[in-house]
C-alpha cells in the first residue's frame, strides 16, 4: 500500500491540504478538464516573459529552471533553436552494451539532468515512443543501446531518413519479426511474417484510416471513416520486408554490411541489417496503389515502401498530431495540426519532412505559446515528473539508479513500454470526459501517490547521498520575509509564476504553521511539486 509520507505528524491544516492536494490528482477524470487554470501569456513571439519561457522550456527540455529560462529570454527563439540543432548530441558509451539494460536507464536520467542537448533527447523520447522497441521483448543491452543511439543522432533528420533507419536496425528486427523473415515457401507452407507491414502502416507512418490534412478522419457518403490500407496491402508489403538477417561480425569478409551467401546470420546490433537476396520475394508487389516492379532487390523494394508512405498524404498529419501530443497538448486543434503539417510538407526550402522545420513549427505554434483552453496541454509521464521537479529546484545527482525506479514505480519503466502502443496509447481518451489523455492510461490511485511520494522523499531528503539539494535560496526567502515571500519564489521556479490564487493562499497557510525557515521552504516546494499545476505541462 502506498503512503503519503510527508504530512503524516504533522498540524491537521497541513493534514487537510494534502488530502486536498492528493485527491487533485487521483481524480485524474477531472484534472484535465477543471483543474488546470486557462493561462494566457502577455510574452510575444519577440518578447519572452518568465511565464512564456518556462512553457516552451517544460515542451522541449526535460524541465524549465530559472537558468534556462533566463538564457532563453537573452538569446530568443530562433538563435536557442540554432544552439540546439548545433549541440553535441549527448551519448550512451559503448560500456553499457556490455551492462545490464537498467545502466542504459540511468544513463538515460543522467543525459536528461544535466546534459545541454535538451531538444534532441526529448525528440529521441518521443520517437521511442512512436516508434517503438521495447526491453520486454528486445532484452539485450547492446540492441537497445544500438536503436536508442539511432534515435538521437536522426531526431534531426528528415523522416525519410528516420523510417528507412528504424527499419532496417536489427532492434526493430527483431522485436517485429522482420530479422530472418524469409520469402515464402510452397514446399514447407511458409508465409512470410506481416508483424513489422502491419505496425509500419498502422503505428508508425500512416495509421487506420484517411486523414485530412488537418489530421481529422475523412468520410465517405455515409459518414464512415475510409481506411487507410487493406490486408492485402499488408500481405505485399510483408514480402517486401522479406530478405533481411542481421549483418555478419567484423570478423568476416564482408562489403557494405551484406552477406556474402545466403543465411541467417547470429545477432549483431551494431550495424543495420544485411540483405540476403536468395531469401528475398523478387516477385511484382502492389500496395498504397503503388507497384514495385518484379525482379527488385529487397534494397529497392524496400526504398519503393519508405519513397511512398514518404509521399502518402497521410503521414504528415498523422506523424505530426502525435509529435504534438508528446511535446504540448494531448489534444491540439485541427488548424493546429493543419500549421504543423504545413510546415512538414514544406520547410520553406521545397523540403518534405523535415524535423527540424516540424518541431519548429510544433513549438512556436501560438497554440503552443499561448494556450487557448483550459484543456491544454498534457499530463507529465513520469519521466518527467523526475527529471522537472530535480531540474527546477537545481538537484545535484551523485547517483542515477533511483531515478529510474522512482519513474517505474509511478507507472514508466524506462525502456520497457508494455507493447508496441508504448507505454500509454496515443489513443487512451480520458473516461466520462471524451478527451485524449495519453498519459492518464498509467495513472492510478496508486501511481498518482506515488508522484507525491516522490516529491516529499526528494525535497525532504529521503534519498541522502544520492542526492545533493541546494534551497538555501528559498530558506533564505522564507527567513527574510513572511509566507508570501516564499511562496512567490516556489511560484515563479517551479510553475514560472502560474500558481492560482487559491491555491497560493492554501499553501501560504500551510507555510504559517511550520517553525522553521527550512520547514518555510519545504513546506512550500513540496505542496507545489505535489499539486495537479505541476503534474501538468501547459
Amino acid at each position: 500500500m502506498v503512503s503519503v509520507q510527508y504530512y503524516q505528524n504533522q498540524p491537521s491544516e497541513g493534514a487537510r491540504l494534502q488530502a486536498e492536494f492528493s485527491r487533485f490528482i487521483i481524480l485524474s477524470n477531472l484534472l484535465l478538464a477543471s483543474m488546470v487554470p486557462s493561462l494566457t501569456c502577455a510574452a510575444s513571439f519577440d518578447s519572452i516573459d518568465t511565464t512564456a519561457a518556462y512553457r516552451f522550456l517544460n515542451h522541449s527540455t526535460f524541465g524549465a529552471n530559472q537558468g534556462g529560462a533566463a538564457h532563453l529570454k537573452s538569446v530568443g527563439y530562433d538563435a536557442w533553436f540554432s544552439e540546439q540543432f548545433a549541440v553535441t548530441p549527448s551519448e550512451y558509451p559503448d560500456y553499457l552494451t556490455e551492462r545490464a539494460i537498467e545502466w542504459s536507464q540511468d544513463y538515460f536520467f543522467q543525459n536528461a539532468m544535466g546534459q545541454p542537448d535538451q531538444l534532441r533527447q526529448r525528440t529521441a523520447l518521443a520517437l521511442h515512443k512512436i516508434f517503438v522497441v521495447s526491453a520486454v521483448d528486445v532484452n539485450s543491452s547492446d540492441a537497445m543501446v544500438g536503436y536508442l543511439r539511432l534515435l538521437h543522432q536522426n531526431a534531426f533528420e528528415n523522416i525519410y531518413v528516420v523510417l528507412a533507419q528504424i527499419t532496417l536496425h536489427p532492434a526493430m528486427g527483431e522485436y517485429l519479426n522482420m530479422v530472418d523473415n524469409d520469402k515464402a515457401d510452397l514446399v514447407s507452407g511458409r508465409s512470410p511474417n506481416e508483424n513489422y507491414a502491419r505496425e509500419f502502416l498502422q503505428l508508425f507512418t500512416i495509421g487506420l484510416v484517411m486523414l485530412n490534412r488537418d489530421g481529422t478522419p475523412q468520410l465517405d457518403a455515409s459518414g464512415s471513416s475510409i481506411p487507410a490500407y487493406t490486408e492485402a496491402d499488408v500481405k505485399s508489403l510483408a514480402r517486401v520486408f522479406t530478405g533481411w538477417t542481421y549483418a555478419k561480425a567484423p570478423t568476416s569478409n564482408r562489403r557494405d554490411g551484406v552477406a556474402s551467401k545466403p543465411g541467417h546470420n547470429p545477432p549483431y546490433y551494431k550495424d543495420l541489417m544485411a540483405a540476403v537476396e536468395a531469401n528475398h520475394d523478387q516477385g511484382e508487389k502492389t500496395f498504397l496503389g503503388a507497384t514495385a516492379q518484379a525482379g527488385q532487390s529487397a534494397y529497392d523494394d524496400l526504398q519503393s515502401v519508405i519513397g511512398t508512405v514518404y509521399w502518402h498524404p497521410n503521414i504528415g498529419p498523422f506523424l505530426s498530431k502525435q509529435l504534438i501530443q508528446q511535446l504540448v497538448t494531448s489534444n491540439p486543434s485541427a488548424q493546429y495540426v493543419e500549421r504543423v503539417v504545413t510546415a512538414f510538407e514544406d520547410n520553406g526550402s521545397g523540403v518534405r519532412g523535415d524535423m527540424k522545420a516540424v518541431l519548429y513549427a510544433i513549438l512556436t505554434d501560438e497554440e503552443a505559446l499561448h494556450p487557448p483552453t483550459a484543456s491544454a496541454g498534457h499530463l507529465k509521464e513520469p519521466a518527467l515528473v523526475v527529471s522537472t521537479l530535480t531540474r527546477a529546484i537545481g538537484a545535484t545527482i551523485a547517483d542515477h539508479p533511483f531515478l529510474t525506479g522512482e519513474a517505474d514505480l509511478m507507472g514508466q519503466k524506462i525502456f520497457f513500454p508494455a507493447s508496441v502502443f508504448s507505454y500509454f496509447s496515443p489513443s487512451y481518451r480520458i473516461p466520462g470526459l471524451g478527451m485524449a489523455g495519453p498519459e492518464f492510461q498509467i495513472l492510478t490511485s496508486e501511481t498518482s501517490l506515488r508522484r507525491v511520494n516522490y516529491a516529499a522523499r526528494l525535497i525532504y531528503g529521503y534519498f541522502g547521498g544520492e542526492v545533493k539539494l541546494d534551497l538555501k535560496r528559498f530558506v533564505d526567502q522564507a527567513a527574510a520575509g513572511d509566507s508570501a515571500s516564499v511562496v512567490d519564489l516556489v511560484n515563479l521556479e517551479l510553475l514560472g509564476g502560474t500558481m492560482p490564487a487559491g491555491m497560493m493562499s492554501s499553501i501560504r497557510r500551510a507555510v504559517d504553521l511550520q517553525s522553521t525557515p527550512e520547514d518555510k521552504a519545504k513546506a512550500a516546494l513540496y505542496l507545489t511539486a505535489s499539486s495537479p499545476f505541476f503534474q501538468i505541462i501547459q
